[in-house]
């Protein structure tokens, strides 16, 4: 612990900084659409990585036409597959359920990584997965306090299409991170994602949301965009680079415990017993796949 102190304050600060991204897509979905919000988002991270990129031009690792590929791939899994998908299921889910149904991404990229990295699939991680599972039921079935409405399913099913996509970028982006590092890796993703975006702007109302947007609105967007995109990957990064991408992904499991915090604090989400047991089955489930696991992962998702 001694000298590193500072990669430990980094990961913990990206796990409360991530955490609260998802009260922010919710309080920002309030004023504009979830296409709009994450092209806001992606766009202004786009912009803040630019001149980061051109600045360290000559460190910049020279991809092949196979790697540019993953790129595009992973840019199209976080754009599209992760964060819209996160961004329309919090609109039917309390802000703090999306952050913790969202984190469980590395029970896909375990599944994943088995079949296509050949990866091995232990009795403790398989058991972790089932366990994971039980609990993603119990907060679907028994979290909302109420009987299961359509539209809590359908919040609930596209959080989870979104988990997945995440760990589909995770296991293509995984090889180039390994040889190249976080930092570049994501943000040539990042970028890729924004310019797949920009289609939408003709999208209905897209420009006239953002217009109508208030300054409360727009603070929001700063942070998803500058906050939680940008300064959480390069926080994520320096506590990988100081600690290694195992324990940086043992930290991640706070995210969720973390948002529920958030959408209970600022937005008064309630919280009952089901959803506590349920939290309590994911990470155990979760923290039993990665300790099979053996090794790093990618980035992890973010609101």
């Amino acid at each position: 612990m001694r000298g590193k102190w500072r990669y430990h304050l980094s990961l913990f600060t990206v796990c409360w900084i991530w955490g609260l991204a998802f009260v922010a897509v919710k309080v920002a979905l309030d004023e504009a659409s979830f296409v709009t919000v994450n092209l806001a988002r992606f766009c202004m991270a786009a912009l803040a990585l630019l001149p980061i990129l051109l600045v360290y031009r000559k460190h910049r690792p020279r991809l092949s036409n196979a790697d540019r590929a993953r790129v595009l791939v992973a840019g199209i899994c976080a754009v599209y597959g992760y964060h819209l998908a996160v961004n329309y299921g919090t609109t039917l889910l309390p802000a703090g359920t999306a952050g913790l149904l969202a984190n469980t991404t590395p029970i896909y990229a375990a599944v994943l990584a088995y079949i296509f990295l050949k990866e091995k699939m232990g009795v403790l991680r398989v058991g972790g997965i089932l366990f994971a599972l039980v609990g993603v039921a119990l907060i679907t079935v028994y979290g909302a306090g109420e009987s299961v409405s359509a539209g809590r399913l359908q919040g609930i099913a596209f959080v989870l299409l979104a988990a997945f996509s995440w760990a589909v970028y995770t296991v293509v982006l995984r090889p180039l991170t390994r040889a190249h590092g976080v930092i570049f890796v994501t943000s040539y993703s990042i970028i890729v994602g924004a310019l797949l975006q920009l289609p939408l702007l003709f999208w209905g109302g897209c420009v006239g949301e953002l217009r109508d947007l208030s300054g409360a609105g727009w603070a929001w967007l700063v942070f998803l965009g500058l906050g939680s995109t940008v300064a959480g990957y390069f926080l994520y990064s320096n506590g990988i680079e100081g600690l290694g991408a195992t324990v940086a992904a043992y930290y991640t499991y706070l995210i969720a415990p973390i948002a529920l915090f958030w959408g209970w604090a600022i937005l008064d989400e309630s919280i009952n017993s089901a959803i506590l047991l349920g939290t309590a089955m994911i990470i155990i489930g979760l923290l039993a796949v990665s300790r099979k696991a053996g090794g790093g992962r990618g980035p992890e998702p973010e609101g």
